[in-house]
């Protein structure tokens, strides 16, 4: 057991219930190496989280370890408990959860916590423990003055990196990381990877990644394993994997995953659902959806045996890999299964580019600001630039991508252009009709012609109506259709968006439904109406990587077959690229490139374009990235920068971009972080586009420093400076600059970046 930290042998986990045990893990087995990190990845339902909470003994209180052992550094956990648990539990095992604002007590600075999880467990004042805390904020890349904010004063990539500080606290040997950046956008979730690899490097310690997002497994772990209905289908370096499964299974989920790097191609969902743990099939549990099961796999359950150097999988036909993986490269062989199962799954044929022949609508100087209030006790009154003045077009029969990271606007430019929300400034064309000013009969009227799908459908379904009375909603509500004509339109539309036989949905309620059934039924209630175009916000984000596919697909079906107009809002670059014809990249509420999808990715003429791909994870096995560790976070919509809104991140900015005084503050916040001296610098006082530096050991030092300072944080901010000696201090002065406009790049290809000549 010496090249084993954590050995998982036969482990059984069941879920007591009225109706008998819910055998959601059943009998798996791994191991991970000291040092290692192993992805544990699968659908939703399959039994990783559960798996890994028995390691900490975290289960609720209606699950149980009927058998098996979970032997970590040569003690089995499993009949451990209270004080025996406890004491593995942070010290030698620590666990990121998926949600950090939950992970987080909001009535508790963030400090006070880290400082809490410490002496639960070890002997230490609390002079020591915040300085051991402060230690562990740089390490994350925090300023350890946040130690004093509480969880809703950080963003969302801040208050994980402060979990995964606080998991570091008493340097476990094991992490275990459940979905640690499923709700954070690509660039935040590249940096806390980043960061959590360089950690686990720099620690020696071994990390336990669950996820059910096979890019970010390729990208982040040296071995995975696969599981589905509650056991393990195959394990083994995590390139060869992906590479070359063995697992028709494993083969499913690489085809029905979008690639950025790679040459384009169609994408298949996997069809049928997981099994149903309750009653788990006697034998193997993919033989329902697979395309190769033949009666003894009906019959007979596979064992987890080995296939070559570090390679395992479950399956009774290993010899036949090589004819497996070509047949299931092919979409028909998936369809196949999907008729077998009575479920259609919609394939799209690739279309050439082509110009638009008319708009459907028109976005011209929109903007939406939010007003926060004054606070309590009142004085100046801001206002969040939610969308600062952007300029679109949607043509008839188009999917337009709308990309950018959390707080650049996607989602309030979306509900804007459906009315959800009241414009600030500028105008919304529809068929020559300015939406903004509708009212009464003529907005009723025009939401017949634009409809929303939303991330969630759960919660955008009500949970008291049957499917028939969710899609049929819209119909009675504009007088449309009602009688027997109302039910065959629903039944039309259901089984359009893949649903059938439409008659065994009709009675059912959303919670009956899998998410990926749930988004259909969003997506057939957004059609029934024949709308021109829809606003799709994160459709597919919530969705399994299996069933992703099945939804785009149907979206590229209805642009084909109906001509409807979509606006695709996401941060998943490689999604955009499989369903967009055209997208915008959005950044603190403005467009700053946008053009023809595969022209957008390939030639990135604007940096930040530049930054999502190299943030987005590729699940591709022979596309290897470098870590992205310091991208820095999206700039307060409140206050935004001087200049280009991106220069405070822009590894190519110029002293014409918009360098400001708040650049110097952050270029010496950046200083202290790294714990360089300064004692020739006092405290640094914004005012305007200017700041004043004290200058306690007189101007000379003084200025020798800062220029070091601003040069360390970029070249060009040492250049742009105007320094200004006032005898006790430095005024460094700046200019104000406007923010650039879009420039020609290409026939229908723009990007706001000064690089380029208007």
């Amino acid at each position: 057991m010496s090249d084993k930290l954590l050995s998982v042998e036969d482990l059984a986990i069941h879920y007591r219930t009225g109706a008998g045990p819910v055998r959601a893990v059943d009998g798996i087995d791994f191991s991970i190496a000291p040092g290692e990190a192993l992805g544990l990845v699968g659908e939703s339902g399959c039994g990783k989280t559960t798996a890994a909470k028995a390691m900490l003994k975290l289960l609720p209180p209606n699950g149980e370890i009927p058998r098996g052992r979970i032997d970590f550094a040569g003690t089995d956990l499993v009949p451990l408990k209270g004080e025996a648990m406890r004491r593995v539990r942070w010290n030698d095992i620590a666990w990121i959860s998926q949600a950090a604002m939950n992970a987080l007590d909001p009535v508790y600075r963030v400090g006070d916590q880290i400082l809490e999880a410490m002496q639960a467990h070890i002997r230490i004042d609390r002079k020591e423990g915040l300085a051991r805390a402060a230690d562990l904020f740089r390490t994350v890349g925090i300023d350890p003055a946040r130690l004093r904010a509480y969880p809703h004063e950080m963003s969302g990539g801040m208050k994980q990196r402060a979990v995964i500080a606080m998991a570091m606290a008493l340097e476990p040997r094991l992490v275990i990381a459940d979905e640690p950046t499923t709700a954070l956008d690509v660039v935040t979730q590249a940096q806390i990877l980043a960061r959590l690899g360089r950690l686990r490097r720099e620690r020696g310690m071994s990390l336990l990644f669950i996820t059910h997002d096979i890019s970010v497994v390729v990208q982040t772990c040296d071995r995975v394993a696969v599981m589905y209905g509650g056991k393990i289908m195959e394990t083994g370096p995590v390139r060869e994997v992906f590479g070359q499964p063995f697992h028709p299974y494993t083969m499913g989920l690489t085809n029905a995953f979008p690639t950025l790097e790679g040459a384009q191609r169609e994408l298949i969902s996997i069809p049928g659902t997981p099994p149903d743990l309750l009653d788990p099939p006697k034998g193997c549990r993919f033989a329902a959806r697979c395309p190769f099961a033949t009666d003894r796999c009906r019959a007979e359950d596979p064992a987890l045996a080995s296939v070559g150097p570090g390679r395992h999988a479950a399956c009774h036909y290993p010899d036949k890999v090589e004819e497996f993986r070509e047949t299931a490269a092919k979409n028909a062989t998936w369809v196949a299964v999907g008729k077998r199962l009575g479920e259609e799954l919609v394939e799209v044929a690739p279309r050439a580019p082509e110009t638009l022949a008319s708009e459907v609508l028109s976005i011209e100087g929109l903007v939406k600001h939010f007003d926060p209030g004054g606070g309590f006790f009142g004085g100046k009154r801001e206002v969040v630039r939610a969308v600062d003045g952007i300029d679109l077009t949607l043509g008839e029969g188009e999917i337009l991508g709308l990309a950018g990271e959390s707080g650049s606007g996607k989602t309030t430019t979306g509900e804007m252009l459906v009315k959800l929300q009241d414009i600030t400034g500028g105008r919304i064309i529809s068929e020559g009709e300015d939406v903004s000013a509708l009212r009464g009969a003529a907005l009723k009227a025009f939401r017949k012609r634009a409809q929303m799908v939303f991330q969630d459908p759960y919660q955008t379904l009500n949970p008291r109506f049957t499917i028939e009375r969710i899609v049929a909603e819209p119909l009675r509500i504009h007088g449309i259709a009602k009688g027997e004509e109302l039910r065959a339109r629903v039944v039309a539309v259901l089984e359009s968006a893949g649903l059938k036989p439409a008659e065994t949905y009709l009675e059912r309620f959303p919670h009956e439904l899998s998410g990926g059934q749930r988004q259909r039924v969003a997506i057939a209630r957004a059609i029934v109406l024949e709308p021109r175009f829809i606003v799709a916000d994160e459709p597919v984000s919530m969705l399994d990587v299996s069933i992703r596919a099945g939804v785009l697909n149907l979206m590229r079906r209805y642009r084909d077959t109906q001509g409807i107009s979509f606006i695709y809002v996401s941060h998943d670059l490689p999604t955009i690229r499989y369903v967009a014809d055209r997208t915008a990249i959005m950044y603190l509420g403005e467009i700053v490139e946008v053009g023809p999808t595969e022209t957008v990715i390939s030639e990135r003429k604007h940096p930040y374009t530049q930054l999502l791909l190299d943030a987005s994870p590729e699940p591709d096995p022979e596309v290897v990235k470098p870590p992205l560790e310091s991208a820095g976070e999206i700039p307060s919509p409140i206050d935004p920068p001087n200049g280009c809104n991106f220069h405070t991140r822009c590894p190519l900015a110029t002293v014409h971009c918009g360098w400001e005084g708040r650049d110097v503050i952050a270029a010496i916040a950046d200083w202290d972080l790294a714990e360089k001296p300064r004692a020739a610098l006092g405290t640094p006082r914004r005012e305007g586009l200017s700041v004043r530096i004290p200058a306690p050991g007189g101007t000379g030092p003084a200025r020798v420093l800062i220029d070091e300072i601003m040069r360390a944080r970029h070249p060009s901010l040492a250049e742009t400076a105007r320094i200004e000696d006032t005898g006790d201090a430095l005024m460094l002065h700046f200019k104000e600059t406007p923010s650039p406009r879009r420039r020609h790049i290409s026939e229908a290809h723009e990007a706001a970046c000064i690089l380029y000549p208007e």
